[in-house]
């Protein structure tokens, strides 16, 4: 699709054809192209409102009903910001700079960013290399009535003056060929240019790849760590006026919006065997670095000191894990497993593993448990006395 297709899709005969499609049905797909050019639709039209359809289809998973009244290209989808998130964010632009600030939304995509931070009251300069992505930006301002609060412009945002903006967001590429790029100056723009940019407009922060070393985060910083149901979706560095001198690194776990920081001075847990009850960290807790914070409000301890489960015998329990209670030990083993298990009734069972070279499906289809028994859950792990099977239960 290209910025014609688009203008195409949003006239008046492209919108109910895609709203027709929607949502997308990929059995019934070539039935309903059929039908639609029967109706005298061109076909070029029809073709695009299908795809259209079956974006919208895929984003409403993330986006819910408000993926309808979005435009989409599959890259755009790939990269765009959950609504809870991109809210979460234009709410901390908000609240650091006066109403009406301009803000630069440097990789702008189809928009999300931009369209949260124009509804959190502030304007808008969203821009991106892309002539399909900043015209899907604009469409995006466009349907969601903020048009005129934001400036898209198509172009390089190296090249971009900022001199007239009062804080910035960057979300450089990470993706090149279909591969991620590891090296941060790969990323496009690269993470030396990302940095720069902040001693020259203070108040800025940049999306960044979760698994970022902690080394590459500037001095004076503030990394947040965000997941949503449990999902890690991303990490995002605040400089000057947007960042917590206080922290450093802390993880946001929504939708309940608890927040887990760096509080500094917290002694290491403690190593040791299973405890009555295991946790699990939120991958967010885990990638900022603050797994003893929690293990430690607890009173627990960790099996590893390498590995992400905090043992407890304390009937506590953590907005920032999941808790299990540990029934037992159970053999590592693959034969004496499956008859351990078959021998307590499970049926099936759902594996958890860290730090082992084990692949949790093939697993579970070389237990071959079958029967009508309840799931049992396992945790493999690795500890310092070797690895370690443990029979848990949630709750």
């Amino acid at each position: 699709m290209g910025p014609d297709e688009l203008a195409a899709l949003r006239s008046p005969e492209g919108r109910a054809l895609v709203a027709a499609l929607t949502p997308y049905d990929a059995a019934g797909a070539l039935a309903a192209g059929q039908a639609a050019r029967g109706q005298g639709h061109p076909a070029a039209l029809v073709a695009a409102a299908q795809s259209q359809a079956r974006l919208r289809t895929r984003a409403r998973l993330r986006f819910g009903p408000a993926a309808d009244r979005l435009w989409w290209s599959p890259d755009t989808l790939e990269q765009a910001t959950r609504p809870a998130v991109a809210a979460r964010r234009a709410a901390r632009f908000a609240a650091a700079l006066p109403p009406g600030s301009l803000v630069a939304d440097l990789g702008c995509g189809a928009g999300s960013d931009t369209w949260a931070l124009a509804a959190a009251g502030l304007r808008v300069l969203a821009v991106d290399r892309d002539p399909l992505a900043a015209a899907l930006a604009a469409a995006t301002a466009d349907e969601g009535g903020l048009a005129d609060r934001v400036e898209v412009r198509c172009g390089d945002v190296r090249e971009l003056d900022l001199s007239t903006v009062d804080a910035w967001f960057a979300d450089p590429a990470r993706r090149a060929g279909g591969r991620r790029v590891l090296d941060p100056e790969g990323w496009s723009p690269p993470w030396s240019w990302v940095v720069d940019t902040a001693t020259r407009v203070p108040a800025g922060m940049a999306k960044v790849a979760p698994g970022i070393d902690h080394a590459a985060l500037p001095t004076g910083t503030t990394t947040e760590w965000v997941s949503d149901g449990g999902d890690l979706l991303e990490a995002c560095v605040a400089w000057g006026p947007l960042a917590d001198p206080a922290v450093g690194r802390r993880a946001a776990l929504l939708p309940g919006g608890d927040v887990l920081i760096d509080s500094g001075g917290v002694p290491e847990p403690r190593i040791g065997p299973p405890g009555a009850y295991l946790l699990e960290p939120d991958p967010a807790v885990i990638r900022a670095g603050l797994v003893s914070v929690v293990a430690v409000a607890l009173d627990g301890w960790l099996l590893d000191p390498r590995i992400a489960y905090i043992a407890t015998d304390a009937d506590r329990t953590s907005p920032y894990a999941v808790r299990y209670e540990v029934l037992g030990e159970a053999p590592f083993a693959l034969k004496s497993l499956r008859a351990h298990l078959r021998g307590l009734g499970y049926g099936d069972v759902i594996v958890k593993k860290r730090g082992v070279a084990v692949e949790p499906e093939e697993l579970r289809r070389r237990l071959r448990l079958g029967g009508d028994g309840p799931t049992a859950t396992l945790v493999l792990t690795r500890t310092d006395a070797g690895p370690l099977a443990l029979l848990v239960r949630r709750g």
